[in-house]
């Protein structure tokens, strides 16, 4: 393992617990969370602290659903009291306020361009009394997808580089990381009637944004 990814590791699992200290601030037993962005565990390998959420979920799992992307295929037979929920990425298949909370966990940088971010941002705030959601801070030295450092400060440089290296994160489609300025007014330009910005910090800079908000 390379020094940044170590320390890339170290950060991700203080970061996790730190997140959820947070939210389970907030979240009572017997409140209902909507969970955007899971991952299918049964599809591939995956990393320790995917669906960090999920695996260390602490109230009773039929209070739980899981919203992503991917084919809920085999997540039932993982998480039998759980609910998973399959979407095109698009609109949320749930009804107005029928989630007591969402969590999303940096997922909100993976949907894409400002207009696709708003609409994420509006769609959790409309099947939700209240929404907490986190994700990278742009200003971190070390880019968490791409473990590019310094780079990533730099939109043109940096989607030039992933054209190359790293393809996958190579448009705004796919990686559009947060300023907290940037941040901010994306909050002001979306239905959320009040909200709150986190700067979870390491060694005094911080490393990631949690948001509270309700609409």
């Amino acid at each position: 393992m390379s020094i940044i990814s170590a320390i890339k590791k170290k950060i991700t699992i203080s970061s996790r617990k730190k997140k959820l200290d947070q939210f389970y601030s907030k979240f009572k037993e017997g409140m209902t969370v909507l969970d955007v962005g899971f991952t299918n565990e049964t599809k591939r390998k995956v990393a320790d602290t995917t669906n960090y959420f999920l695996k260390t979920y602490r109230y009773d799992y039929k209070t739980y659903t899981g919203l992503g992307i991917e084919e809920t295929d085999g997540m039932d037979q993982l998480y039998p009291r759980c609910r998973f929920v399959s979407y095109n990425g698009e609109t949320f298949p749930f009804k107005d306020n029928e989630f007591d909370w969402v969590f999303s966990n940096a997922v909100i940088e993976h949907v894409g361009n400002d207009i696709k971010q708003k609409k994420f941002l509006n769609e959790m705030l409309r099947v939700a009394k209240n929404v907490y959601f986190t994700t990278p801070n742009k200003y971190f030295p070390i880019e968490s997808h791409s473990n590019i450092v310094f780079l990533h400060w730099n939109n043109y440089l940096f989607y030039k580089y992933c054209a190359k290296m790293k393809p996958w994160w190579s448009t705004k489609e796919h990686l559009y990381l947060f300023s907290k300025r940037r941040l901010q007014c994306l909050l002001k330009e979306s239905c959320a009637r009040e909200y709150t910005i986190i700067c979870n910090r390491t060694a005094l800079i911080t490393t990631t944004f949690s948001v509270i908000c309700k609409k």
